[in-house]
């Protein structure tokens, strides 16, 4: 080929091929400083990162707590229950006294009380009576007379009595008796008297010589109403009807008291039947006498006898016999009034027939 054809490769001289490896040289000297500058790059962590997740702080380990104190088993047995207390209720079907044992059996839980109630009437009450005796650590209350004769001849547990008027008789026999009174708070009727009859000036009384202990208490309860007070004292129903129509045309009112040894039901029909003829008015101890011309009667409640009966029991029951008297007084009095009778006598009439007096306050 000829110089001037295109195909023909072109001659270099000497001098240009010196300068192409000197090129080549030069180039091979910047790659590979350019791989030497890469490699320490990543080895000193220059090359370009991945942005990473915060890596979250680490949950602080709680205090340890200490173990629980090993429990202890006591080698000791539990305390025993203590035994519920034995009481025995005795009554009779007279008016009045169921109710009392009523409201007594309310207060006294069988979770503390073993109770016994017995009706001295019953045709089984020997049997369970007979089962009372000897029973150790029992108490008997009795509401009434006869349930408390029946408690003194039949049984030797300590007594307490209620609803008993004459009740010597039972202290008698040398044995633990205690009781709640019969009547209600003297100072508490005859103020409520002066209020329903306030033309009341003069009042009588008649006792036995049994309860001459009344006659202070009614003084001193009549001086507080401003009150003049007559006593008698009797020794029998006639003697009753005699003295009140002697002391009649001397007085305003007549305080009859519960006392079966000198009232007798047809003494008591005349002598009320008397007092309405001469204008007396009178005070008796029982609703069921107001039919006959009393005026007012002035009773205990049942509510009343069965809380103190509850209270004089929980004290000889505790050993408080020696320092409880032995009557226990009465806080309540039930009022019944005879409207016909006081518009008969021109008294005031009052808003209603009956009321429960406590402290003074209807």
């Amino acid at each position: 080929m000829s110089p001037g054809d295109p195909m023909c490769p072109m001659r270099l001289s000497k001098n240009d091929l010196l300068a192409v490896r000197v090129g080549l040289g030069l180039r091979f000297i910047q790659i590979a400083g350019l791989l030497s500058i890469i490699l320490i790059c990543t080895i000193a962590g220059c090359s370009p990162r991945r942005t990473a997740a915060p890596v979250p702080p680490p949950t602080p380990t709680p205090p340890s707590t200490p173990p629980p104190p090993a429990t202890t088993t006591s080698s000791r047995p539990d305390a025993p229950t203590p035994p519920r207390r034995e009481v025995a209720i005795l009554f009779n079907g007279a008016p009045g006294y169921s109710e009392v044992a009523t409201q007594l059996r309310k207060l006294l839980p069988v979770a503390t009380y073993r109770l016994t109630v017995v009706n001295v009437d019953d045709v089984t009450s020997p049997a369970v009576l007979t089962s009372l005796r000897g029973r150790s650590g029992l108490f008997v209350v009795a509401i009434g007379l006869p349930a408390a004769r029946i408690a003194r001849d039949r049984l030797t547990a300590p007594v307490v009595f209620a609803q008993v008027f004459n009740y010597q008789e039972l202290l008698v026999t040398g044995k633990t008796v205690r009781g709640v009174a019969s009547m209600p708070p003297l100072d508490l009727q005859v103020q409520e008297w002066k209020k329903l009859d306030p033309k009341l000036r003069r009042m009588g009384l008649i006792v036995s010589s049994s309860h001459t202990d009344l006659i202070p208490q009614a003084e001193r309860a009549a001086t507080a109403a401003s009150l003049a007070i007559r006593h008698e004292i009797s020794a029998s129903d006639r003697e009753t009807l005699y003295l009140f129509k002697r002391l009649a045309p001397q007085i305003d009112g007549l305080w009859l008291v519960p006392d079966d040894r000198i009232l007798s039901p047809a003494v008591l029909r005349e002598l009320l039947s008397y007092a309405v003829s001469h204008g007396v008015r009178v005070c008796v101890f029982s609703d069921s006498l107001l039919q006959w011309g009393a005026l007012m009667s002035a009773s205990p409640t049942p509510e009343d006898t069965a809380r103190t009966l509850r209270r004089v029991l929980d004290t000889m029951m505790a050993g408080g016999a020696k320092t409880t008297p032995v009557l226990t007084p009465l806080s309540e009095v039930g009022v019944r009034f005879n409207l016909q009778v006081a518009m008969r006598l021109g008294l005031p009439i009052p808003p209603r027939d009956a009321w429960v007096i406590r402290g003074g306050a209807r």
